[in-house]
């Protein structure tokens, strides 16, 4: 049952079926002064999995807002969600997310491309999350 479009306590089930539970929670980056995403709010919203993303800025980190993640089990058998993905588009550049999750940590790889004609080359990171 959910309240308010969030998850109330034991709703953990996403519309696919799979249990979300071990993706579910704040994650933030082990390294501390990464230039990359420093923190990650993964929640449950009328079955579907949503992601708030904050990345590196000063004074503080800049809220990316909230967009739908696809989760991901481990076969196509699994009944629990291990992985998943998501994509931010600011425009003038895109960040594909994709993470899994694997002995308490989260590990996650962003795609980076830009979009607009500054000449800047698509790249990729790796980074860790704890709760």
């Amino acid at each position: 049952m959910t309240t308010a479009g969030r998850t109330a306590p034991g709703d953990t089930n996403l519309a696919s079926g799979l249990d979300a539970t071990a993706l579910l929670g704040t994650w933030y980056a082990t390294d501390q002064h990464t230039p990359g995403v420093t923190e990650l709010r993964l929640a449950l919203a009328d079955g579907v999995l949503t992601v708030s993303a904050a990345g590196a800025d000063e004074p503080q980190p800049r809220e990316w807002g909230e967009t739908p993640a696809t989760a991901f089990g481990a076969d196509p058998s699994a009944d629990t969600a291990m992985a998943f993905s998501a994509e931010y588009d600011f425009g003038f550049l895109r960040i594909l997310l994709a993470a899994y999750a694997k002995q308490g940590i989260l590990v996650l790889d962003t795609f980076t491309s830009f979009r607009d004609d500054s000449g800047r080359a698509a790249y990729f990171t790796r980074e860790f999350f704890h709760r």
